[in-house]
């Protein structure tokens, strides 16, 4: 009977490290045992280590596995590791200045960009007199291969076929799960971030030093009473109502006089059109 059962174990849950899966720690039996069979080809038999299920093996492992059979489905994670908090988004994210970004990105029509070295920014050719070199705008193909290339960075239990059909296609990234909308995001920024530096080096030109821009992410809490009490106002007013309110806000919210606080009860106010203490507000 083989011996490297431990080691199986922990190839699995290292490859899920590798592939930047947060919580990589933890993870679905069913996703234990694919990963298993993956690092071993598809040669891991049950039977080889005298159990009739997966569910057995997990079990005899309880030295270096924690099994928690009250989800479904059951889960295990691997003991010994320390858990760090999930952030709920980046502290800073890049930007990639707009008019670079649609040079770039623009592949889906007829619309040709240059650089205007006069005012330092990408422009449409029509709009640009003398002309100027062209910008490297992306191809269908080029697009879809940095997908592939991102493809192989996504935990394999990720790759539905939602995902498989947005890797080869046109799709939306909407189609995504957040969590990998949010890496893809983050990644197609650096991919296009390195095809404009590459550019610039090949044409000879100074990098614009606004290139890319670090943006703060904006981090809303749970427990704004403000926000959740405009939404629930929003949500119970008509079209018109909406816009009665918008005028109402612009016109009133800004009074010199108004603190802050009253400032935005007065907001919620004008914009529900009723009183704070309304029923409608909840």
């Amino acid at each position: 009977m083989p011996d490297n059962s431990q080691e199986l174990i922990r190839l699995a849950f290292e490859a899920a490290k590798r592939s930047g899966r947060p919580n990589w720690y933890r993870m679905d039996v069913g996703v234990l045992k694919n990963r298993i069979l993956n690092v071993t080809n598809d040669g891991f038999r049950e039977s080889d280590y005298g159990c009739t299920a997966f569910m057995e093996f997990v079990r005899s492992h309880n030295d270096i596995l924690e099994l928690d059979e009250t989800r479904l489905p059951p889960s295990v994670t691997l003991k010994g590791v320390h858990e760090e908090p999930e952030l709920a988004s980046d502290p800073v994210r890049k930007q990639v200045r707009p008019d670079l970004w649609r040079a770039v990105m623009d592949f889906s029509g007829d619309r040709r960009y240059v650089w205007d070295d006069d005012e330092g920014v990408a422009k449409l050719a029509d709009d640009v007199a003398a002309g100027g070199p062209a910008m490297p705008t992306i191809t269908v193909v080029e697009f879809t291969k940095w997908k592939r290339a991102f493809a192989d960075s996504v935990d394999d239990a990720a790759k539905d076929d939602l995902f498989n059909d947005w890797v080869e296609k046109l799709r939306p990234v909407k189609l995504l799960a957040p969590r990998v909308r949010h890496r893809w995001n983050d990644y197609l920024k650096e991919e296009v971030e390195k095809h404009l530096r590459g550019w610039f080096e090949e044409q000879n030109l100074p990098l614009p030093p606004d290139l890319v821009k670090s943006q703060e992410a904006v981090v809303r809490s749970p427990d704004d009473e403000l926000g959740r009490r405009l939404i629930a106002c929003a949500r119970a007013m008509t079209t018109e109502e909406l816009k009665t309110g918008v005028e109402q806000i612009v016109s009133g919210a800004n009074r010199p006089e108004a603190g802050v606080e009253d400032a935005d009860n007065l907001c919620i106010a004008q914009l529900s059109g009723f009183s704070l203490h309304s029923p409608r507000i909840v």
